[in-house]
């Protein structure tokens, strides 16, 4: 069956499977490769998590039932992370921490999870945290080198205790305390930002990173209701723009959640590196922007006009560059398809209301406070 013919993911499920799609409720969706990887679980005595994936990524084993276009797996059997069912049990994570000479005090913690992609776990070893996080074994040593070259240029990022050819990363907690968890000024904390932008700049790199643009292939393809327009003044924007723009070490998924202060509110650290390339400097703008305009809806009532002060104040500094407002527009545009995945009206009303004020050339807050 062709990845394109507009099957259901519970249909397809249903099928591999042998159970009816009515005990299925949809958990997650996203792109991945030439097509798309879907969470459904699959309810029962014992509820189970199971992903379907068109993506059409070569894999070195299966893990599930698979045809020629689509494969079916249960979590945490991801054919494209064969390191994370390895990981993902008390015995396991045990017999490897000691082998690094922590003494694991706690089972493994998902901590996130994007199939296909990448995992992140917490494993308490007595007074600390050892996170481990897993990639594609092709990503591994890349995500090394990346943490390598970022501490060879003066910004502080987790220590890395050991990797595996398999895919699995061990290190340490990052120094100082998470943004997310700090009493930041939002000008303040976007002048830490531009510090760090500069920062990254100065790295020693050579892998491009692929840039927000090559979504919007995949947006356009997903036919969600109200996005025509968005797609449509994006690709206007992005039109406008002049070849030959220059180039930079870009962090390529900067938000706030990635930074770490120390007790002054200077950033001390910052995490997931493993997206370090080069790009347009637009990118880590947008990524930033668009990360604050899609939690200040999420964040407690007394922080939130704080987080629209961050969102607005990033477009306010670096929105007059067009390029910016359109990937602040790409990243809004995919987080408001998975507002839509999940049901969630409001979230994609506001999510809406912000990528057109972003596109529009307003604040993003305008509207959706």
């Amino acid at each position: 069956m062709s990845a394109n013919t507009k099957v259901s993911e519970r249909d397809l499920l249903s099928e591999a499977l042998g159970v009816s799609a009515a005990t299925m409720t949809l958990h997650s969706k996203e792109p991945l490769g030439a097509g798309s990887v879907t969470g459904i679980e699959v309810l029962g005595a014992q509820n189970l998590l199971y992903y379907v994936d068109t993506s059409q990524i070569t894999v070195a084993a299966e893990t599930g039932w698979a045809s020629e276009d689509t494969r079916v797996w249960m979590h945490p059997a991801d054919p494209h992370l064969p390191a994370l069912a390895s990981i993902s049990f008390d015995h396991a994570a045990t017999a490897l921490l000691e082998r690094l000479g922590f003494t694991a005090t706690s089972a493994p913690e998902f901590i996130a999870y994007r199939p296909g992609r990448r995992a992140v776990l917490r494993v308490a070893a007595g007074d600390e945290s050892v996170w481990v996080k897993i990639v594609r074994p092709s990503r591994v040593e890349s995500l090394v080198r990346a943490h390598t070259a970022t501490a060879d240029a003066g910004i502080g990022v987790p220590f890395v205790h050991g990797w595996s050819a398999e895919g699995m990363v061990i290190m340490s907690a990052a120094a100082g305390t998470p943004a997310t968890d700090f009493a930041w000024e939002p000008e303040t904390l976007l002048d830490e930002t531009d510090r760090l932008r500069a920062r990254f700049s100065s790295i020693s790199w050579t892998k491009r990173s692929p840039g927000a643009e090559r979504r919007i292939r995949w947006y356009e393809s997903r036919e969600v209701d109200g996005t025509a327009d968005l797609l449509d003044s994006i690709r206007t924007l992005i039109g406008r723009i002049d070849g030959g723009r220059p180039r930079t070490v870009v962090h390529g998924d900067l938000h706030y959640g990635q930074l770490f202060l120390d007790d002054q509110g200077q950033i001390c650290s910052v995490i997931d590196v493993d997206t370090l390339g080069i790009a347009d400097p637009a990118e880590d703008a947008a990524a930033f922007a668009a990360h604050a305009i899609a939690s200040a809806r999420l964040t407690d009532a007394h922080n939130r006009a704080r987080v629209w002060d961050l969102a607005d104040g990033a477009l306010a500094r670096w929105g007059d560059d067009p390029l910016v407002r359109a990937l602040t527009g790409v990243q809004l545009l995919g987080h408001l398809i998975a507002a839509n995945d999940r049901r969630d009206a409001d979230a994609a009303d506001q999510l809406r209301a912000s990528a057109h004020a972003v596109l529009d050339g307003r604040m993003p807050s305008t509207g959706a406070r």
